[in-house]
């Protein structure tokens, strides 16, 4: 985040502390953050309150520490250990995954993932535990369950959130998910928000093969909406982007030699978009298969291609992050294993 001509980060060591830093062009100087400590499995969700860098609701009781609290229009929501959501003082019985990532909307509602199953044991993300459902929940004017979207039967959610976009244009937001089994392995799977399966893209054919999901956004060449994806990343992943065409999401483009995770962990971050350089078109931002440099691939009449590299001089350990300048440019950063946050300014 920043906070006029310096941007302010954040950064949660192997132990659970967490250090911070204000960064301008000037260099970086360590800042105070409260609380300074979470427990190592539980993400940050960074407040910047009245001239103070913390850490949003880290401190609830009960609350699952594999995910973090939101705020939605000032009531607090958030996970307990047993999977029930609260919104402020009510509570819902909806079970959620432990690790459900909570989306919202201008509306006040927030969208997860729930019905924990182990039917599927690949395992890649952290635990043996999918999801078999998709929660739609109400906060405004009353809190109450609006809908749960059961996925086919044999299949499990693979993955910690839904994408939550508009992608093929009619102005409502459709629910984006990867659906797996163990024979067909990974598809990806359109809802609309009643629960209607609209679309679906290609499995990967061979079981225990994982299909990361990770943006959508006009990338297309002429600005059409795509859903950008990282085939079997932990496998000389493939970037494929899609398109929805009637009920199909089909490949548009493909472009190798990229990871976007590492296996056994819940870090689904480490891709990221947006226009880094300013050129009015967006960029995906992703590390080569070492970990060791980004890759800023773009979309082209012939398909993708790599624009430009950003060299790490290190391996990339952390989720990659970005803020916003005063002017609308971005700023971005990454943790390398080594223990550096290394920052590049717009």
């Amino acid at each position: 985040m920043t906070d006029g001509n310096s941007s302010l980060w954040a950064a949660v060591l192997a132990d659970g502390r967490v250090v911070a830093f204000r960064v301008s062009a000037e260099g970086a100087e360590p800042i105070s953050i409260a609380p300074n400590q979470l427990s190592p499995s539980a993400p940050p969700m960074l407040v910047w309150d009245e001239e103070e860098l913390r850490l949003f609701a880290s401190t609830l009781e009960n609350a699952s520490p594999l995910t973090h609290a939101i705020q939605v229009q000032e009531k607090t929501v958030f996970i307990d250990r047993t999977g029930d959501l609260h919104v402020d003082d009510q509570i819902l019985a909806v079970n959620a995954m432990p690790d459900a990532r909570l989306l919202h909307d201008e509306l006040g509602r927030v969208l997860f993932l729930s019905g924990p199953t182990e039917v599927y044991d690949h395992g890649v993300l952290g635990d043996a535990l999918e999801a078999t459902q998709i929660s739609l929940v109400e906060t405004l004017p009353e809190v109450h369950n609006l809908r749960t979207i059961e996925i086919p039967a044999g299949q499990v959610i693979e993955g910690i959130a839904p994408i939550w976009a508009d992608l093929n244009g009619d102005g409502q937001r459709e629910i984006i998910v990867t659906l797996s089994n163990s024979t067909q392995g990974a598809q990806l799977a359109v809802f609309d928000e009643m629960g209607t399966l609209i679309g679906l893209s290609e499995p990967i054919g061979q079981g225990y093969r994982w299909r990361h999901q990770i943006a959508v956004a006009p990338f297309g060449p002429h600005g059409e909406i795509e859903l950008v994806t990282v085939l079997t990343p932990h496998l000389g992943g493939v970037v494929e982007f899609f398109r929805l065409e009637e009920n199909r999401l089909e490949i548009t483009a493909r472009l190798g030699g990229f990871t976007s995770h590492v296996i056994g962990t819940r870090n689904l971050d480490m891709a990221i978009a947006g226009d880094f350089d300013g050129d009015g078109h967006l960029e995906l931002l992703i590390p080569n298969q070492a970990r060791t440099e980004l890759g800023a691939l773009q979309r082209n009449g012939d398909g993708a291609s790599v624009i430009w590299r950003l060299p790490l001089d290190g391996v990339l350990s952390s989720n990659l992050g970005s803020a916003t300048s005063k002017d609308g440019k971005l700023w971005v950063g990454a943790g390398r294993e080594d223990g550096v946050l290394r920052v590049w300014l717009p």
